[in-house]
């Protein structure tokens, strides 16, 4: 098998010092497997050798012939007159060197009998690569190799070297999705997130063919080791959906919201990064006449995430975005006061009674037992000093001339659900007493219900006393 020197020479490989310059001391070729591997496939590799070597513009001549053969499928006999009238737009002595550079690397014949030019088997291998390489991107890179990795397992060629290449391109994407996750930048996790959506449907692809994999007896355990790795990888990014939107979420629970204009702080950082430099330093030289020098930045730290943010960052293409006009915040009114029926009655109970004592068996029960329940615990506030600055409806209760007196004894009342109170009443003050907390009343007040309802067999149930402080 012939090789090529550094200076355009053949040598042949009876040599191995000179053939494989590279090696080192008394390494025999022969016991390095990959190196065996390259050697038994040199044909193909004599093949790529020969498209490229040389300068940019030969390789990019030679590319041109090759694709241009290469996708007339009708008709693939090729005369000379054909491909020079095709390729007029080339200088003659660059097409014939083309072309004969292209017949001595094999990748083209001439067939003398129709005199025409005919690409090889080796010629369409390297045009079928080249040209599936050249309309790869990045996301259809992921594509490409899970379904290299389908087509050699249905044609039973499947290595562990093309399952190692699915694996890494899986590792690389998990781990640029979590940096972009670890980064709490919206902008990052969001466009990570589109990322990981767009190539979704290969990953679904490859984890059908990895299952398959798995469940194939035949092959050996190496394979399936691999495929497990990847099973696995293929597991962690289909639960990163969910962790973008978990960080997104509380990156919206952070976000500052000024006033009632409807802007956040995300909104002027979108503004912010689509405005020109001379707006931006139009915006910010008033506020730059005394300048920040925090102490707590490490300044190579900072110069190196300013670097990557103003330089090496690839920023998405979006269309503009303008603010509105600056306005005043709308004054915000205080919503209405709360409709209290319940409060409201007992409020005008209290005041249309004239009399010094007040039973709390006459003023508590009313309506039902949930309502009387209430009027006894709002009676608790009389007094209150804080409760006394109420403007509303508790602040007229509290003021009401009237302090709670309970006893430790009980009274039976028998009415609208109450069963029994505490004795007691509410004494009316005669004059209005400079420390109201001092007039509550001792003990703890308790109303009973004597509702006894009936369980599903009909026998009656007790239930036990609501106390009420």
């Amino acid at each position: 098998m012939n090789e090529f020197k550094p200076d355009g020479h053949m040598v042949t490989p009876g040599e191995p010092e000179q053939a494989y310059p590279y090696l080192a001391a008394d390494i025999d070729p022969e016991d390095i497997a990959p190196l065996w591997l390259l050697r038994s496939r040199m044909p193909v590799v004599e093949a790529f050798i020969t498209l490229f070597r040389g300068s940019v513009s030969d390789s990019l001549v030679r590319l041109l012939v090759l694709g241009e053969m290469g996708r007339r499928g009708d008709a693939p006999e090729w005369t000379l007159a054909e491909l020079r009238h095709t390729f007029a737009y080339l200088a003659p002595a660059s097409l014939e060197t083309a072309l004969r550079r292209l017949r001595t690397g094999g990748l083209l014949r001439f067939d003398a009998t129709g005199s025409a030019y005919v690409l090889t088997p080796a010629g369409l291998r390297v045009y079928g690569a080249v040209a599936s390489l050249l309309q790869l991107t990045e996301e259809e890179d992921l594509g490409w190799i899970t379904s290299v990795v389908r087509a050699s397992y249905e044609l039973g060629t499947l290595t562990p070297e093309v399952l190692s290449h699915l694996l890494y391109r899986l590792r690389r994407l998990e781990t640029e999705l979590q940096l972009a996750v670890e980064s709490l930048s919206e902008p990052r996790i969001i466009q990570a997130r589109e990322r990981l959506g767009s190539i979704w449907h290969w990953i679904e692809r490859g984890s059908h063919t990895i299952l398959q994999i798995l469940q194939d007896p035949a092959l050996d355990r190496e394979l399936h080791r691999v495929a497990q790795q990847i099973g696995r990888a293929q597991s962690r990014l289909s639960r990163m959906t969910t962790v973008f939107q978990r960080v997104l979420n509380d990156i919206d629970r952070q976000r500052v919201h000024l006033g009632a204009t409807g802007l956040s702080t995300s909104d002027l950082v979108f503004f912010l990064r689509h405005c020109p430099l001379a707006e931006l330093r139009a915006l910010i030289a008033p506020h730059l006449a005394r300048p920040v020098r925090p102490l707590f930045l490490l300044t190579d730290l900072l110069t190196d995430q300013a670097e990557y943010e103003l330089l090496r960052r690839r920023r998405p293409v979006t269309e503009w975005c303008e603010l509105p006009q600056p306005l005043d915040s709308p004054v915000s009114l205080p919503g209405p006061s709360p409709d209290l029926p319940e409060l409201s009655r007992l409020v005008s109970h209290l005041q249309a009674d004239a009399g010094a004592a007040i039973p709390l068996a006459a003023a508590v029960p009313w309506g039902s037992f949930e309502e009387s329940a209430y009027r006894l615990s709002m009676l608790s506030l009389l007094g209150d000093v804080e409760a006394a600055r109420n403007t509303g409806p508790v602040g007229t209760l509290v003021n009401l001339p009237y302090s709670v007196v309970a006893l430790p004894s009980d009274v039976a009342v028998g009415r609208v659900g109450v069963a029994t109170i505490s004795e007691g009443y509410l004494q009316r003050l005669p004059v209005p007493s400079p420390d109201p907390s001092s007039a509550k009343g001792p003990g703890v007040v308790h109303v009973s219900s004597q509702l006894t309802p009936e369980d599903p067999r009909g026998e009656k149930t007790e239930q036990e006393p609501s106390h009420v402080p």
